[in-house]
């Protein structure tokens, strides 16, 4: 096995055990043990639990933004890449809920996976070609996040094989932000919007300075 053939096993194999066993006891050591990967080499790929939901999120990432955009409705972009890190997300589903429901009692690994959760949806705007600097785009990537966040609880409680019901509610809360995104979202490629951006932090930042 490769060096990622062997990540994943060993991802997989603690994933299975946070969904048997909690992943308050869940430990990384008895996943590398039933994985048959050495505790030193486990040790190296994942260092601590928090780690497994970094590289979870960087397989939903991944998944995502295998999807190039083509111009098509920026909402239906936006609809296939939150629905393709839902789908990553499921084939780990009760590892997943597990370790959510551990946050409120890790402030730590809460705060960190806020913090990667708005790196991805970073990813997500500019691989629709939205820019995400200034004032209107860190709305944008607050936007998204929320949108993100919300509906991660209805997918928590989704209990239909095709999570239709999140799949819908998803639907849903696009459409409802799109009403609000040609106040906050600039797209690359629109250099007059760029520029007119740009004019209104400059002068939103001046204005705070005085």
């Amino acid at each position: 096995m490769n060096n990622e053939e062997i990540n994943l096993k060993l991802f997989n194999t603690a994933m299975k055990l946070a969904a048997e066993q909690g992943w308050h006891k869940m430990t990384l050591v008895e996943a590398a043990q039933q994985a048959d990967v050495p505790v030193p080499t486990a040790r190296q790929i994942f260092p601590c639990k928090a780690s497994l939901l970094v590289y979870l999120n960087r397989l939903a990432d991944e998944s995502a933004l295998t999807q190039k955009y083509q111009n098509q409705p920026v909402a239906d972009y936006l609809f296939d890449l939150f629905m393709s890190r839902f789908d990553v997300l499921q084939e780990y589903r009760e590892g997943v809920i597990s370790a959510l429901h551990a946050l409120p009692f890790n402030p730590p690994l809460a705060l960190m996976m806020a913090i990667a959760t708005k790196n991805s949806m970073r990813w997500i705007a500019e691989s629709a070609q939205i820019n995400t600097y200034g004032i209107r785009g860190i709305a944008c990537v607050k936007g998204l996040t929320a949108i993100w966040a919300l509906n991660m609880r209805v997918w928590i409680k989704d209990d239909t094989q095709d999570i239709s019901q999140t799949m819908a509610s998803l639907d849903q809360t696009i459409k409802k932000a799109g009403k609000f995104a040609s106040y906050f979202v600039v797209h690359k490629n629109d250099s007059a919007s760029k520029k007119e951006a740009e004019n209104k932090d400059e002068s939103y930042c001046s204005n705070s300075e005085t």
